[in-house]
């Protein structure tokens, strides 16, 4: 019996070596009627299911494996891998922490890549970087260098560390990870440089996506609102309509391209255009707090403030969260008979959610001073703007 179990597990790596996984799972699955306990034929039948992304199938069959050997250090950290593409991340952990305890070389690469894969997806952004940066100490010709160093560029984006950010995005720009494409970098450092408010740098980026792809339906959006931000050396409110009216033009359906339009036309104070950009966003994603935010912006500058206020209570439907949307509600608070005790609940709530927003505090505090003094002299000429 051993003997057939081994000559079907040599037809199966013969069948893997011709590149013939089908044949090879068959020969595998012979072995395994021979002997269903061999730990050979169920390892490679696992590893083809996984290379084949039949993860649960895999999952199964480390599993077994695992039943039968439960020190393989590479099994659990195989079916660790497994259980973090389904975003089974509690599982992923628990294995990774077998794997890490059954190996033998604590300083393995691999092993170290996964771990911070499963700590950026878990949130913990700090123990993602520590993992990550031990990848490159440990192999800096690890083969999947280029991925690391998009996701820690990823990372430092989201902590606002923006030097180093653009570092890693320079790293990899001439060999991008797959499925990544120098659009897509180029598109992440545009980004960041955004957000850096750089604007002149994004700018570039953009337009070198645009000149790969003229039809890179995301970078038409941000470039087109780039050009409508006022203040930059280059702000072209023409210009930004066009590029936002051809993502429209590329992709009707793209609620973000009519917002953002919407965007343009408040800022030429052009109301009813941004009403019917508006309407246009929120019949394709109705859902969308920060769509529901701009409406109620929209209707506060035309006084209507019975919309706003129900414009503002759609947003909180949707995103409870949004400091943006409290910020107005205390405006219109205020703005509607003075109602200071809601709009410093308002406020207040707007602080929960953005505790560095100084313009807040401050108007927090003129209220609550207002109101322990019972003075509320002059509090109209103060009231700050919406935020959109």
């Amino acid at each position: 019996m051993r003997l057939r179990v081994d000559i079907w597990i040599q037809i199966g790596d013969l069948h893997e070596q011709m590149g013939s996984s089908e044949m090879a799972l068959k020969a595998y699955e012979k072995a395994l009627a021979h002997y269903p306990h061999s730990v050979s034929a169920l390892t490679k039948y696992a590893h083809i299911c996984r290379t084949l992304e039949n993860y649960d199938e895999a999952i199964e069959f480390f599993q077994r494996v695992l039943s039968l050997e439960p020190g393989l250090s590479d099994v659990w950290e195989a079916v660790a891998h497994c259980y973090l593409v389904t975003d089974q991340l509690a599982l992923a952990y628990s294995a990774y922490q077998n794997a890490f305890k059954c190996t033998a070389n604590k300083r393995d690469p691999k092993l170290w890549y996964g771990i911070g894969i499963l700590y950026d997806q878990f949130g913990s952004y700090d123990l993602a970087e520590e993992a990550f940066s031990t990848v490159m100490q440990l192999d800096a010709k690890f083969d999947k260098a280029n991925e690391i160093y998009f996701r820690l560029s990823m990372l430092y984006k989201g902590q606002s560390r923006f030097d180093k950010s653009l570092e890693c995005l320079d790293y990899v720009i001439a060999n991008p990870p797959p499925p990544l494409t120098k659009c897509d970098l180029w598109f992440q450092i545009g980004h960041v440089h955004e957000l850096a408010k750089d604007y002149s740098r994004a700018r570039e980026a953009y337009e070198k996506v645009l000149a790969i792809n003229p039809d890179h339906i995301k970078v038409l959006q941000q470039l087109g609102w780039l050009y409508a931000q006022p203040g930059t050396s280059f702000t072209d409110t023409k210009q930004a309509e066009e590029l936002l009216s051809r993502a429209i033009t590329k992709d009707d359906k793209e609620g973000q391209s009519w917002y953002l339009l919407g965007r343009c036309n408040m800022l030429t104070r052009n109301h009813s255009g941004a009403y019917d950009c508006y309407q246009q966003a929120v019949f394709r994603d109705s859902n969308n707090a920060q769509f529901w935010c701009s409406i109620g912006v929209l209707y506060f500058q035309i006084s209507q403030y019975r919309d706003a206020l129900d414009a503002y209570s759609r947003a909180l439907r949707f995103n409870s969260q949004l400091s943006e949307v409290w910020h107005n509600l205390g405006t219109l608070y205020e703005t509607c008979n003075n109602q200071v005790d809601d709009a410093i609940n308002a406020y207040s709530r707007a602080l929960e959610y953005d505790s560095g927003n100084e313009e807040v505090k401050q108007r927090l505090r003129v209220l609550q001073h207002a109101q322990s003094t019972g003075n509320s002299a002059n509090l109209a000429s103060e009231i700050p703007h919406p935020q959109d």
